[in-house]
């Protein structure tokens, strides 16, 4: 069982969830994209989400700055990865995606962005919430919007999505990264702000 909470928390480590989430994004809304432009956005996702922030850690870990493994557990050290995405994501929407045609996805990664400010804050205040389950948490409403304004099945979409947020909180809880306060309150954090924004359109 242990096995399968490692594999789980590595599969859906807060640094693959924006590619993961960009690539069902343009899956789902194939038939509103040129296939290249799906390609491509993905693409840059992965680069600038997934593999800028891998080589950050490691020259971070390379100059000793970070002594934890990629599941971070000190909670000092949850201060740099975080504010790092941030960044990463701001550059991302609005110089790199600027001129692109997808606005829901912008609007997810804005939400992403201020759930990602809130953990910061709070690794300043030494609270540790779960990372894994507030990013996954704030594709909750992005799905949402657009079952309801493609008519995309929502009884394919959410239920996976529901069920993988499960899993990797159960994970989380199994390996006693977190308690289960702190899985609640990475829940509320991931999707308060993304619901708020599309709520607000």
């Amino acid at each position: 069982m242990k096995h399968v909470a490692n594999i789980l928390s590595i599969l859906f480590h807060p640094v693959f969830i924006p590619t993961i989430i960009t690539g069902c994004f343009y899956f789902l809304n194939a038939d509103f994209f040129l296939p290249i432009d799906c390609f491509v956005a993905t693409g840059q996702a992965f680069l600038m989400t997934f593999l800028l922030p891998i080589c950050i850690y490691f020259f971070l870990k390379s100059l000793g700055l970070l002594k934890s493994s990629i599941m971070i557990r000190n909670v000092r050290e949850r201060s740099a990865p975080i504010f790092v995405n941030i960044l990463i994501i701001n550059v991302l929407i609005f110089k790199i995606w600027a001129d692109v045609s997808n606005s829901s996805l912008k609007v997810f990664f804005i939400g992403y962005c201020i759930s990602y400010s809130i953990l910061f804050f709070s690794v300043l205040l030494k609270r540790k919430y779960s990372v894994h389950v507030a990013s996954l948490c704030s594709a909750i409403p992005l799905f949402v919007n657009q079952t309801t304004t493609y008519y995309l099945n929502p009884f394919f979409v959410l239920p996976v999505l529901l069920l993988l947020i499960g899993l990797v909180a159960s994970s989380r809880l199994f390996l006693r990264a977190h308690t289960n306060v702190e899985i609640i309150v990475g829940a509320l954090i991931g999707f308060v702000p993304s619901f708020i924004l599309f709520y607000s359109m």
